[in-house]
């Protein structure tokens, strides 16, 4: 049952609905006969709901029946009972939506302080992003701590021996340069913002995941386990959000250059968590053309890209239905760039959370996009209204 009258505005009370029952903008919109754009508009309170569609509303919330098919519905006939809480409901929101016409302003502003939407977090929850730590074979070196750290370069000490005088915690950190790009835009959007970030290995307890999360690379968080068989505390929510999108690197081969995005798909082809058919999407290199089998080129002892594949992922955090994960997931870090630079560059930003809003739930959705890069280095934001960028979507 609903709980009764709350002292939230009425965008945050119907917020306050559906995330108590742990469903997304998604399911409500299907069950009611509405657009996803339409229930985000009202819970942010940037629309007010006719009185026709709050009824529906009451309806929905007055029995936990309405959960009870495949999909969350509509219930034909309520019981006594439930028609009590029904007409209960409806009287909370009807007069609710009568101060709010009777309020100058709407709850929430639309946007950020900078016009934007996808990094506007208008609730005020802390917002923490989680950044992949190098591993011990891309720092240089096989065993960490004890006395094996003493013969390695400065650097290598610096980023990982916290007491070290010189220790520099982000030395490590494989998404710096996606975390400067980001930290400043989130905190322009959201000025009162509590913003932190850390390494997903600093994380010790699930109580560190329950504002809104930001995870950036780490695809192998979805596929890799600790020593032991033992699963991290972020894997275990990457788990839980159930994206039918995983990373896998090969047996054989080089395991820093042939990862690759596998997403799982079901007998007619759409993408379905745990089905055990599968597509493919891997970066593309710049190619040796005249020497046989088309090797990659190589250039300063490395293959060259010239194109990346990137995951952008935004869910309810099971953990907090009130907050969100957002991933960015390159294969590289080129990709995992050009996946938040899809939602902070100045010229693309909008462009691109126009195409979101009309195109995908905007809470509720992934998205395996291409990552242009220019001459191996220059990474290309992406235009999500080029049609042969977006590789797959929910």
């Amino acid at each position: 049952m609903p709980e009764g009258g709350s002292p939230l505005g009425l965008g945050a009370r119907l917020r306050e609905l559906r995330t108590g029952w742990s469903i997304t903008q998604r399911q409500l919109s299907d069950a009611l006969n509405l657009s996803g754009a339409l229930v985000s508009s009202w819970e942010k309170g940037t629309a007010t709901p006719p009185e026709g569609r709050l009824d529906g509303y009451a309806r929905f919330f007055a029995t936990r029946r309405s959960l009870a098919g495949k999909q969350p519905a509509l219930v034909p006939d309520l019981s006594p009972e439930e028609e009590a809480v029904r007409s209960s409901l409806l009287d909370e929101l009807l007069r609710m939506r009568e101060e709010t016409l009777d309020r100058p302003h709407t709850q929430y502003r639309e946007t950020g302080e900078l016009g934007g939407r996808f990094w506007y977090f208008p609730d005020g929850q802390p917002v923490t992003i989680l950044c992949t730590p190098l591993s011990a074979a891309q720092l240089g070196f096989k065993v960490p701590g004890g006395d094996g750290l003493a013969g390695l370069p400065p650097a290598v000490q610096y980023a990982t021996n916290p007491t070290h005088p010189n220790a520099v915690r982000n030395l490590a950190n494989g998404d710096v340069d996606s975390l400067l790009e980001l930290v400043g835009h989130i905190r322009a959007e959201n000025p009162t913002a509590d913003v932190r970030w850390l390494t997903y290995d600093r994380i010790t307890n699930a109580d560190q995941l329950t504002g809104h999360l930001v995870v950036l690379g780490g695809g192998d968080l979805m596929n890799t386990l600790l020593p032991d068989g033992e699963i991290s505390t972020v894997r275990s929510l990457m788990d839980g959000l159930e994206i039918p999108v995983r990373t896998r690197f090969p047996g054989a081969g080089d395991e820093e250059f042939d990862g690759e995005f596998v997403v799982q798909v079901d007998d007619r082809g759409d993408p379905t968590y745990g089905a055990e058919s599968e597509e493919v999407y891997k970066p593309r290199f710049v190619r040796n053309e005249g020497a046989e089998g088309r090797p990659r080129a190589i250039v300063r002892d490395a293959p060259q890209l010239r194109s990346d594949v990137a995951l952008i992922v935004r869910k309810p955090n099971w953990l907090n239905p009130s907050a969100t994960v957002t991933i960015m997931s390159g294969m590289f870090s080129r990709g995992t760039y050009g996946a938040v630079r899809a939602f902070t560059d100045a010229k693309f930003r909008s462009r691109n959370e126009r195409w979101l809003e009309s195109n995908l739930d905007q809470d509720d959705f992934w998205m395996l996009v291409q990552i242009p890069v220019i001459a191996g280095e220059n990474t290309v934001t992406p235009d999500l209204d080029r049609a042969s960028l977006i590789l797959r979507t929910a």
